[in-house]
């Protein structure tokens, strides 16, 4: 069975620091057709790589990088490698030819810089944006309607799982990005129908047939080889 899109979650932070330019390059080095980041805005207004709100975890520094200036962001350092935290240029400028990229939009009033980038450099053809932030997804889908824009829930019930359908119909969105527990054939199906593209990250979960043949359009994994030798098994 050919695979989906494997799209490498959050650079490969099992073989690389998380959200890291070295991830970035473990990603396309693996197989992988697109790479997700996370992206957060600083004080004053410039997008960094960084999951948490607070830097703690990856960087050591107690403060967000919501309440922190750039200048002071870029004095930290990954705590697995000592490279500094990188900016979205700085990614950008790293992206191998070839490679897609899938931006995770933490900090929802970061759409703006993150647009202005992507389109200065001519990059619209190969990033996917995911937002939980339903203002964020309108306002993706309004400013640049050639990127597809996904919105991103973590529902599994039934009952929720319909109605996200709906309301990311509703915003517009162009995909969205579900629960590994909410993927099935008919919840695929059902989304396809609407118009949407399904992405879904499998975690920890297994990479099940039934989960591989349920129609996804794009995978999300943190070993991305894996994942695609777990597609190759299907046959």
């Amino acid at each position: 069975m050919q695979a989906p899109p494997i799209i490498a979650h959050r650079t490969c932070p099992l073989d690389a620091p998380e959200n890291s330019l070295a991830g970035i390059n473990v990603a396309a080095e693996s197989g992988a057709d697109a790479v997700e980041i996370d992206l957060r805005l600083s004080l004053d207004g410039e997008p960094f790589l960084m999951h948490d709100w607070l830097m703690r975890r990856t960087a050591g520094f107690p403060l967000p990088v919501e309440l922190t200036p750039a200048f002071l962001i870029r004095r930290q350092r990954l705590r697995d490698g000592g490279a500094p935290v990188p900016s979205l240029s700085d990614a950008l400028d790293a992206l191998p030819a070839g490679l897609g990229l899938a931006v995770d939009l933490k900090t929802p009033w970061a759409a703006g810089a993150l647009l202005r980038e992507v389109e200065r450099r001519g990059l619209a053809d190969r990033v996917r944006i995911w937002c939980t932030s339903a203002r964020a997804v309108r306002y993706v889908v309004r400013r640049a309607p050639a990127i597809e824009c996904a919105y991103l829930k973590g529902v599994t019930a039934a009952a929720a799982k319909t109605r996200f359908l709906d309301r990311a119909v509703e915003l517009g969105a162009g995909a969205v990005s579900a629960h590994w527990q909410a993927i099935d054939g008919d919840f695929v199906t059902a989304a396809h129908a609407a118009g949407l593209r399904v992405y879904s990250w499998h975690s920890r979960y297994d990479l099940t047939p039934a989960k591989l043949t349920a129609g996804l359009d794009g995978l999300i994994t943190d070993r991305p080889a894996a994942a695609r030798r777990a597609y190759a098994d299907l046959v």
